[in-house]
């Protein structure tokens, strides 16, 4: 049987020699039956020409050009243009390691709604790498319903947030008319997460697999990164705190308990923020702006000990 086609989500901002590497680790994994879509964001350097180049000699790779609107809209206009069965997100300083395709197509092919994998973390100050979220997931009590299960996968940690380290079904982002938010600047991928969740409780088919290996590899700190300043305003952090709490109000029920896992995901989204500024490359009195120093001092002491 013919294995279903991908497709594979690419922004680029000035990032067409990063590109290139990403490319080579697409060739290098087994599964070939992909379509790769494009979007150079109004690159002021040669990167168009050079997906351009690309596409010339291989057939699978479309390019689109726009002007620059952000990653956001990028990837809209790339979705707007997909055809395959599941949908892959990429960053094109990012990279991913063989088999990420196979394995979580496979999952996919086992009945699943949304599949997630680990991620390879490569900071790339200190040039130094571990992995994350290849331990077991949350396991779902027989009480559960479909929101404080997902509610709790997020208070006992971030694998659910982002966009990059998944797979997602094709005809769920069509039926809910699912987009990146233009307006938001942090975290949205998070919101585009949530909306396909909602979208796949209201059709019953929650169903969350896991890739327990660290098959996505994440550069931190690239040069092209707004993560490094986004994520130090609290603001943003509120913002997206606020993304959840619409999401519980859709699904409901919305009683004490989901309350309760809402307050305790404020509560890590807190000391997240409170770790991003200590791991930010700022003097510490200009860090003090960003949070107050009883949330700093700690994090600072365990960042040190972490490095």
């Amino acid at each position: 049987m013919d294995k279903p086609l991908l497709s594979l989500i690419i922004p680029v901002y000035n990032t067409g020699e990063a590109f290139l590497a990403l490319y080579e680790s697409i060739q290098k994994d087994k599964y070939k039956n992909l379509e790769i879509l494009v979007v150079d964001d109004g690159s002021t350097d040669d990167s168009l020409k050079i997906l351009r180049a690309i596409a010339a000699k291989d057939k699978r790779l479309r390019v689109f050009s726009q002007k620059n609107q952000g990653a956001s809209s990028a990837r809209n206009l790339a979705l707007k243009n997909a055809t395959g069965k599941y949908v892959f997100f990429i960053d094109s300083d990012d990279d991913v390691l063989p088999s990420h395709f196979t394995k979580l197509t496979n999952e996919y092919e086992k009945g699943a709604g949304l599949v997630s994998c680990g991620y390879r973390y490569h900071r790339i100050y200190n040039d130094k790498s571990h992995d994350t979220y290849v331990n077991p997931p949350v396991k779902r009590k027989p009480n559960d319903t479909d929101l404080s299960f997902v509610l709790r996968q997020d208070v006992r940690d971030g694998r659910l947030y982002a966009a990059t380290n998944k797979a997602f079904r094709n005809d769920i982002i069509k039926k809910g008319n699912i987009r990146f938010d233009t307006n938001k600047k942090f975290a949205e991928d998070t919101k585009f997460v949530l909306d396909y969740l909602a979208t796949l409780i209201k059709n019953h088919e929650l169903k969350i697999s896991y890739v327990l290996e660290a098959t996505y590899l994440y550069h931190y700190g690239t040069e092209t990164s707004t993560v490094r300043e986004s994520s130090l305003v609290w603001k943003n952090w509120l913002n997206s705190f606020k993304d959840f709490q619409h999401f519980a109000q859709e699904i409901g029920p919305y009683k004490f308990r989901e309350r309760r896992l809402l307050f305790l995901l404020k509560c890590r989204f807190h000391i997240s923020h409170a770790f991003a500024v200590a791991r930010s490359n700022q003097k510490f009195t200009a860090k003090l702006k960003y949070t107050n120093i009883f949330k700093l001092l700690p994090a600072e002491i365990i960042v040190k000990f972490r490095k």
